[in-house]
């Protein structure tokens, strides 16, 4: 199956879309950011050979609402073009992650360690890009089970949740006069004294 944003918002379906009710849908289903038209039609390709329902957005705005605002199934996978992405929509992008999603993020093009560490990427593809690389990316995954919205809360309800604090007992402070004292040691048996050598 395919989708298309080819409308408003990535969960269209594109013109020729098998909607028959009869067939199972796909276990797994990817999204995909790809603003370049030619690596676009490179991923076109290359989600052919995957059993997959494919979404493409055409905002960092449509992958965040199809990742995290979206009622479930969401996309398990996200396929993004990091070459053609400007760096406020990278820093934009880091909402799926801390808005819940865990799903896997497969890049293209180069991003430093420091990015793929951050947004959780977890393989990268980069030029020149060799026929089946995707595919095979996405089916080495063997992610097929759905994603869901980890749940957010606000500061009273983990108040309310929360264990009461306990105060500790203060501790006697060191002072000038107490250092000056000669220390006294206690023991529960009497010392031995060693003979000298």
């Amino acid at each position: 199956m395919y989708m298309e944003g080819g409308g408003n918002h990535p969960n269209t379906f594109a013109r020729g879309t098998r909607t028959t009710t009869n067939q199972k849908d796909p276990a797994l289903r990817v999204i995909v950011f790809a603003p370049a038209e030619q690596r676009a039609s490179w991923i076109d390709n290359e989600l052919v050979r995957v059993d997959a329902l494919v979404q493409i957005a055409r905002s960092v705005e449509q992958v965040i609402s199809a990742l995290v605002d979206d009622p479930p199934p969401r996309p398990q996978v996200f396929v993004v073009d990091l070459d053609a992405i400007s760096a406020g929509d990278l820093l934009y992008l880091h909402l799926v992650r801390e808005r819940g999603w865990c799903g896997r993020i497969i890049g293209l093009g180069t991003a430093p360690q420091a990015l793929r560490s951050s947004l959780g990427i977890e393989r990268m593809l980069n030029t020149p890009f060799v026929r089946d690389s995707l595919s095979d990316a996405i089916g080495e995954i063997g992610f097929h089970t759905a994603t869901k919205k980890i749940p957010l809360f606000d500061d009273a309800a983990i108040t309310a949740a929360s264990l009461p604090l306990t105060v500790q007992p203060a501790r006697p402070r060191i002072t000038m006069s107490r250092l000056k004292e000669t220390p006294a040691f206690t023991s529960r048996r009497s010392a031995r004294v060693l003979p000298p050598k």
